[in-house]
């Protein structure tokens, strides 16, 4: 399972003008964006397990794990010529909603089990955009 960050609250729809009707057919929604600076960051080297077919699970910026599971459909490469840096959508299908113990994600994650080097308490580390985890 892999665990976006989104704490900022990110509206993907916005930042990439993307409708239901602009997306391009079969196209799943944005659930992630990440910069290949970010990328670039120690901190995010779970990455590398970011792929298609994989689940999904975003942490938003009410600071709660949504319940929605998703299934990673397509990953693809953006360039931005105005801000001169590039990245990756990462979009995703809705297969699941769990129920979620906790009220904040740091308490959902600690009642849940799930552990990684990258978190603190259950909290995100600074500069931490994703991690990967073997359990919810």
């Amino acid at each position: 399972m892999i665990y976006f960050n989104n704490l900022q609250g990110r509206d993907y729809n916005s930042v990439y003008n993307e409708t239901v009707k602009s997306r391009d057919q079969g196209d799943d929604p944005i659930i992630f964006d990440l910069y290949d600076t970010q990328i670039a960051n120690a901190m995010n080297h779970d990455w590398q397990y970011v792929t298609k077919g994989q689940m999904a699970m975003v942490v938003q910026g009410d600071k709660k794990l949504n319940s929605t599971v998703y299934k990673i459909t397509k990953i693809e490469r953006i360039e931005d010529a105005i801000t001169q840096s590039s990245g990756y959508l990462v979009r995703g299908a809705i297969i699941s909603k769990l129920p979620i113990k906790g009220s904040r994600y740091n308490i959902s994650f600690m009642l849940q089990g799930v552990s990684h080097k990258r978190l603190t308490d259950g909290c995100f580390q600074r500069g931490v955009n994703l991690i990967s985890a073997a359990d919810y």
